[in-house]
């Protein structure tokens, strides 16, 4: 009897925490501590996995804490914390100049966190057999020198190559443009869905495409569904080959052998250290970062909670 006193209890102070959510407006009174309260977040689509796993942790350890998570493309993310309807954003670039202005409108700014490191993977049809591919030729794909798969492979009926991304204001396609395409003007070979969902979907479907995803994504794909698709290799020399080319997973990433890789960062802007600093503690402390391995991505840290070096 007295555990069923006790579990309804529990249960009403639960329902209590969400109809709070729903008669609170968070912006503009962030009434949450660094240990409870009710809070949106921002996230990159690409790290949803991520994310999921990381609140289940950190909620699991601040029983007092409902954190509601907002899945995005990059921009979007960044733009409500600029417009102070979050405060906590996860993304893999710093604000610009003039997003920081928006803040400073406010008065308030916003610190820039290192928490990890980001494969870019290429994913391509599993009847697709090529499947290793150099950083040159991809090049030439978002570009437009290479549209058909003749081009590489003289033996390929796959017909014209197509690339999709998951967003137009995706961070993945910023920084095919900025470190791959070295900001020429992108092929019109070159897709864009509304999230990594869908490009896997595509991917599925299409033998010729090439879609681009962040490598936590994968984790998000249903078992039954992993044999149709299949992980490009990427060198950085030519000929491109088996023993020159890597997969974005994070050993490869560590010892600098996969080239796609990207920083991961929270950019906070929380001027009275509440819940959205907690979770960034939370993110960038040992078990955070031990989630972060777990979900495919190099973390900041080692399992001893020891720096890793690594360019950001």
């Amino acid at each position: 009897m007295k555990r069923i006193v006790y579990v309804g209890i529990l249960f009403t102070f639960l329902l209590s925490l969400v109809s709070c959510r729903k008669e609170k407006e968070p912006k503009g009174k962030w009434d949450d501590t660094i240990h409870s309260g009710i809070i949106n977040i921002a996230c990159d689509e690409n790290f949803r996995a991520l994310m999921d796993a990381e609140i289940g942790v950190f909620e699991g350890h601040n029983p007092l804490a409902v954190i509601f998570p907002i899945y995005t493309n990059e921009n979007e993310a960044i733009r409500l914390l600029t417009e102070d309807s979050v405060r906590f954003a996860l993304t893999t670039r710093d604000l610009y100049p003039e997003e920081r202005q928006a803040l400073h409108a406010r008065t308030m700014d916003a610190k820039r966190y290192l928490i990890a490191f980001d494969g870019i993977a290429l994913i391509i049809n599993s009847t697709n057999t090529d499947s290793i591919l150099s950083v040159s030729a991809l090049k030439k794909m978002l570009t437009g020198e290479i549209t058909e798969w003749t081009q590489m492979n003289p033996q390929s009926l796959l017909g014209s190559v197509r690339l999709i991304v998951d967003n137009k204001d995706s961070g993945i396609l910023r920084y095919l443009v900025d470190s791959i395409a070295g900001k020429q003007a992108l092929t019109d070979q070159i897709y864009a869905m509304n999230n990594p969902a869908e490009v896997i979907e595509k991917v599925k479907q299409m033998p010729n495409t090439i879609g681009f995803v962040g490598i936590n994504k994968l984790e998000d794909i249903p078992l039954a569904d992993k044999n149709k698709i299949r992980l490009v290799r990427l060198s950085t020399v030519e000929p491109a080959t088996l023993a020159n080319s890597y997969l974005p997973y994070a050993g490869d990433i560590h010892r600098e052998d996969y080239p796609l890789w990207r920083p991961v960062y929270v950019l906070l802007s929380d001027p009275k250290s509440g819940l959205s600093t907690g979770l960034s503690v939370f993110l960038s402390l040992q078990i955070g970062q031990i989630v972060l391995m777990k979900e495919g991505l190099l973390p900041v840290t080692d399992p001893q909670n020891r720096r890793i070096n690594r360019i950001n």
